[in-house]
């Protein structure tokens, strides 16, 4: 180490690029995180299209807040749910 408060670098290092837009890192970028997350999704059942995976994923990148988009995904999949129940017949 030189004298400095700097700390000597390595010349063979070089700085890894910034990735990250917020508190999350770019997935476009990063195809094995991305991967990884899809395999998570499917793990615990999210019920989440990989389509609408991704468009989650994107929107969390642009910075929407995880738990309002939380609650919207859950609307939305409840509303589907219940929409695609089978009706009850009655007869008279």
């Amino acid at each position: 180490m030189s004298q400095g408060t700097e700390p000597d670098e390595d010349p063979g290092l070089k700085p890894m690029a910034q990735t990250t837009t917020g508190s999350f890192l770019c997935l476009h970028t990063s195809p094995p995180l991305h991967i990884a997350l899809h395999g998570m999704s499917a793990l615990i059942h999210t019920r989440l299209s990989k389509t609408a995976f991704d468009l989650c994923l994107e929107l969390l990148e642009a910075g929407v807040n995880a738990q309002e988009l939380a609650k919207v995904v859950l609307h939305v999949l409840d509303v589907k749910e219940k929409s695609q129940a089978p009706k009850e017949v009655t007869t008279s």
